[in-house]
């Protein structure tokens, strides 16, 4: 499971997990770190926050809503725990909106909401770069956590769509020639399950109704080690929620 932080211009976007805290601070420390940038309160983008802002003493930003969960962090499950590891809570992120500038540098701040509500993208558009946090991750998705919004992420993935770029900075999966269709696959994939969800949905079905219906499969050493916090089933949660509240 790679978390990758990215830094450029004195702006390090993310902090990656507490898990990797030794190799990250070996290498982050290495820079010139003026400001931190969060893409969203998640452990593996937050897990190494405190370390790197008491090292670098440099402000650190975000949306406000990442910064009112930092201040509280979510639990998570002991898989997350295991795989990634925690993070503390945070009082000191300052809420940004509309760009973050560097020398050199000014990237417009993208909402992305879907995955996490407040997550945010980094688009350079002179340059052609989009720091897409986890909007992007893989072209197929196994796995959600219970908050998600299936039909968030879609309307994100729609919207970054539209914008022009030319590679993706994604926290797990970067991707350097072709973004765009990878993207397009990903918003197909989840429009399709969406879809075959929604034709399907009578209103009184529950979840689990809906996915023998669909004779979908469960990673179960994946739901179990996380208590059930990350399955397939989620997925199908997510996409019902999405539909009663369209309703």
């Amino acid at each position: 499971m790679w978390v990758y932080v990215y830094y450029v211009d004195g702006l390090l976007i993310d902090t990656g997990q507490s898990g990797a805290r030794k190799h990250v601070l070996e290498e982050v420390k290495k820079l010139s770190v003026e400001q931190i940038f969060l893409t969203h309160h998640h452990e593996d983008h937050s897990g190494n926050l405190e370390p790197l802002a008491a090292h670098f003493k440099c402000p650190v930003y975000g949306s406000s809503a990442c910064a009112q969960l930092m201040e509280d962090p979510p639990r998570i499950s002991f898989a997350q725990r295991m795989v990634w590891g925690d993070r503390p809570a945070n009082k000191n992120i300052i809420p940004v909106t509309g760009k973050i500038n560097t020398r050199q540098f000014q990237f417009e701040l993208i909402p992305i909401p879907g995955h996490a509500k407040d997550m945010l993208a980094l688009y350079e558009p002179n340059k052609g770069w989009l720091f897409s946090a986890d909007l992007f991750v893989n072209d197929y998705i196994s796995y959600f956590l219970y908050s998600e919004s299936m039909l968030q992420q879609i309307h994100s993935l729609k919207k970054v769509l539209t914008l022009d770029f030319e590679v993706m900075f994604c926290c797990h999966n970067p991707v350097l020639k072709n973004p765009k269709s990878r993207l397009q696959n990903k918003l197909d994939f989840l429009e399709d399950f969406y879809g075959r969800i929604a034709a399907i949905y009578d209103g009184e079905m529950t979840a689990k109704a809906v996915f023998r219906a669909l004779n979908l499969k469960e990673n179960w050493q994946i739901q179990l080690l996380s208590q059930g916090h990350l399955s397939k089933l989620n997925m199908v949660r997510a996409a019902i929620r999405d539909i009663n509240q369209q309703h």
